[in-house]
């Protein structure tokens, strides 16, 4: 495990991820089949490709940048903890992963700014995307952290951070231990890039 301390979304930490299984697409890992062959087919059409990488942004996704460094200050203070920053974990020459930030020598945190509806549907009790559940399940099987804080922060509330600490291997829907999806489907994932490198370089 190496750690790179870029800046995330810049240059450097594109280069990095190129070619690379990462915790954002950690749902299709964990489970498996179509999704998991169509991401690995994306992945190297852009690792082969020379032209610039295609990222997808939104209105939402733009205010949860803006917001980010906000709500990583308001969970400092109230939980007292001291989150370090890093730009990407390289796991291996296929695996990495980019954590909103590391607490400790046992912990991380995953930071999410949702929209109004999402948000208000979490503080009533609803229940955290499975999408980021598995985010989160992956940044741990890659770090060999024993947990992680999934915070949701919205500033247009005065029940503006919600806190849900996730313990590892934690089960997520049907998958009672995740780890052995993901290990599953990692090593699915090396054999298909390989698979690919060998027909491409050919």
């Amino acid at each position: 495990m190496k750690i790179h301390n870029v800046e995330q979304s810049g240059p450097e930490w594109h280069a990095l991820r190129k070619g690379r299984m990462t915790g954002s697409h950690a749902q299709e890992i964990g489970n498996g089949g179509k999704g998991l062959d169509t991401y690995i087919l994306t992945l190297m059409a852009r690792y082969y490709s020379s032209g610039e990488e295609e990222t997808y942004s939104n209105p939402h996704m733009d205010r949860g940048n803006e917001l980010e460094p906000q709500a990583r200050a308001m969970f400092e203070l109230e939980y007292n903890e001291t989150v370090e920053q890093v730009g990407f974990i390289e796991i291996d020459e296929h695996v990495g992963c980019s954590p909103d930030g590391l607490i400790g020598e046992d912990g991380g945190v995953e930071i999410k700014c949702h929209d109004d509806k999402k948000h208000f549907e979490l503080a009533v009790g609803g229940s955290i995307d499975s999408k980021y559940l598995w985010q989160i399940q992956m940044n741990m099987y890659c770090t060999g952290r024993k947990w992680w804080y999934y915070v949701a922060y919205n500033p247009n509330f005065t029940k503006s951070l919600i806190v849900h600490k996730i313990e590892a291997n934690t089960p997520i829907g049907k998958h009672e231990k995740p780890f052995e999806s993901l290990a599953k489907g990692l090593e699915r994932g090396k054999k298909l890039i390989n698979e690919y490198i060998t027909k491409y370089d050919k």
